[in-house]
């Protein structure tokens, strides 16, 4: 379930931590791990029938034991896989392409929006509005105190 793999300028630990996985529906259980050659660990888990995403982490921080994602498909994803029908139809109803090649996934076949968006109007029109905010803003106690004395 877990492999763990030392780079060459770690040092291995003198100590090897308590690690668990953690899971669907509650699961917990430790990782028994085993070592199989120099910087290298082995670790397994009976998960049964659970299916899902499960995290497998030591029970204190580690930078030589890091935090690992296990994700086990549900059985009928194994079983069936995707319906080809089903895509192919989708793919001829919406104009798309069922299995394209890797040439065929880049190639629009000719077909383009075009399109140009003037943005310079509005952003224009913003600057002007937030530079007279501004100067209200800077400005507004004396603009009070004219109109009151007018008054």
């Amino acid at each position: 379930m877990a492999d763990y793999r030392l780079a060459r300028h770690v040092e291995e630990p003198a100590e090897v931590p308590d690690i668990f996985v953690l899971g669907p529906n509650g699961f917990r259980r430790p990782l028994l791990l085993s070592k199989v050659a120099a910087g290298a660990w082995r670790g397994r888990a009976p998960i049964s029938d659970e299916q899902g995403l499960f995290r497998i982490r030591p029970l204190e921080v580690s930078q030589v034991f890091p935090e690992l994602g296990f994700y086990r498909q549900e059985q009928e994803l194994n079983d069936y896989g995707s319906n080809e029908t089903l895509l192919s139809q989708v793919a001829e109803f919406t104009g798309g392409r069922n299995e394209p090649s890797a040439r065929e996934v880049f190639d629009s076949g000719g077909r383009a929006v075009a399109s140009t968006l003037r943005l310079w109007p509005g952003l224009l029109g913003l600057a002007v509005l937030l530079n007279l905010a501004e100067l209200i803003h800077r400005k507004w106690r004396g603009l009070v105190e004219l109109f009151r004395r007018q008054n």
